[in-house]
């Protein structure tokens, strides 16, 4: 319930073999109304507070993320997505890769494959 629902047909997210593989978060607020015009900084703190939410309801955190895909729309924001992005996740930080999206849903989207504590 922190996180918004899926938009489609998909999972948020999947657990499997001690991984959580977790659909793309955009910025939506969890009863789902999309922030399409908030500014950028906003629009990728609601998905990175949306993908940590999903991260917790499996039971686990962005401090195991293994692997983290940045969809944005404008490439010249990755500095300022990097600022944010690293406040959210553990050090070492997970391997990431940043794909330039025509997105319609926003101006971020952020699918990840993080690991559940070991118990």
């Amino acid at each position: 319930p922190q996180a918004p629902p899926p938009a489609g047909t998909y999972s948020t997210a999947i657990v499997h073999g001690g991984l959580v593989y977790v659909s793309g978060q955009t910025p939506r607020l969890p009863s789902g109304e999309r922030l399409l015009d908030a500014p950028f900084a906003e629009q990728v703190c609601a998905a990175m507070d949306n993908l940590a939410a999903v991260a917790r309801a499996a039971g686990t955190t962005l401090d195991h993320a293994l692997n983290v895909t940045v969809f944005l729309r404008d490439q010249a924001m990755g500095g300022l997505f990097d600022e944010i992005y690293r406040t959210y996740v553990g050090d070492p930080p997970p391997a990431r890769t940043i794909v330039q999206s025509d997105l319609r849903v926003g101006e971020v989207e952020l699918a990840a494959v993080i690991a559940l504590p070991a118990e």
